[in-house]
């Protein structure tokens, strides 16, 4: 008879990606958040929260029913130790927070990104991981679910044949929402050789800039990013365009459209791409759950997660040049 490992798990941060209970005026993200995630495996017990705001930490508290609370990290990982930690600080705590729990012995940590609000403190948080045991995982959501993982695989493998082109629409500046584009672009395609700036960006954010941007891949093949006004909504589409087959993600990465090749020529001289009959769900909304399970499964095969941190510095140092050229 096989027993199933339960691992106690904490979260660190309780907005909205945290528990969904932080501040009531910014709503809730269609993404579930890392509480949703943890009640949904049933191989984890989601035994404590911490957060510096008392009344964020009292929502979170009566919502998920986890009785123990704390305001501070080391506080937490000294009195409740869990196996399973989501960092989901702001980024200027990740690195702290980072090495609290692999000194006491965290077994895996799922950590949002970016993983820290520059490269200096970024190389410090690899150099941590790189020493220690615990496994980490950085939630770049796009690499976790089912769908994702499959359009992946289909690029790599040449399943839609050479890649031709890529074109990406994105809002909400470069580092937050367009390091999530550059990383997926990055396990499709491989690191860019180069990352130029184009006209078309919106300032409206001067802290994090949406840029629009073309990274440059081996083969010759580019990725065109532009960036839209996202007060005047939010979107983020992708759409991968192989001499073989297309690959189309809309309403917010959500959805999938795929497309075949159709010879009719015999028709109309010419052959033409045909869609599959509707859009598909990428179950993007249990896009944590999809991480935690990975994170958890990595632990114990001994590999390493689906997103690494050394992914999430590749994503972020790409992210962070494009931010600051001139």
């Amino acid at each position: 008879m096989t027993t199933q490992n339960i691992y106690r798990a904490a979260i660190v941060g309780c907005g909205r990606i945290g528990t969904a209970t932080g501040d009531p005026g910014l709503g809730r993200s269609r993404i579930k958040s890392h509480a949703d995630a943890y009640l949904a495996l049933p191989n984890v017990d989601l035994v404590a929260l911490c957060d510096p705001d008392e009344a964020a930490l009292a929502r979170a508290s009566d919502a998920w029913g986890v009785a123990e609370t704390f305001n501070d990290v080391a506080s937490l990982l000294a009195t409740t130790p869990p196996d399973l930690l989501s960092v989901c600080a702001p980024p200027t705590e990740h690195v702290g927070i980072l090495r609290l729990a692999i000194q006491a012995g965290v077994k895996g940590v799922l950590l949002e990104k970016p993983i820290a609000p520059d490269l200096a403190s970024a190389r410090a948080a690899a150099s941590l991981v790189k020493s220690s045991e615990t496994r980490v995982a950085i939630n770049y959501t796009r690499r976790f679910p089912p769908a994702y993982r499959a359009a992946i695989e289909d690029v790599r493998s040449g399943a839609i044949g050479r890649v031709q082109h890529v074109h990406g629409i994105y809002t909400r500046g470069i580092v937050n929402n367009g390091s999530h584009m550059i990383d997926l672009l990055r396990a499709m395609l491989g690191d860019p050789v180069r990352a130029d700036v184009l006209p078309g960006g919106c300032d409206l954010d001067l802290a994090d800039q949406s840029v629009a941007a073309r990274l440059s891949f081996t083969d010759g093949v580019e990725a065109w990013l532009a960036a839209a006004d996202g007060s005047a909504f939010n979107i983020f589409d992708l759409d991968i365009l192989g001499t073989e087959g297309r690959i189309a993600f809309t309403d917010l990465g959500h959805l999938v459209q795929r497309f075949t090749v159709d010879d009719t020529t015999s028709a109309h001289g010419f052959k033409q791409l045909s869609p599959s009959p509707d859009p598909q769900p990428t179950h993007l909304a249990d896009a944590v759950r999809y991480a935690l399970g990975d994170l958890i499964d990595s632990i114990e095969a001994g590999r390493e997660p689906l997103c690494t941190l050394a992914d999430g510095y590749a994503a972020l140092e790409i992210a962070l040049r494009l931010k600051d050229t001139p």
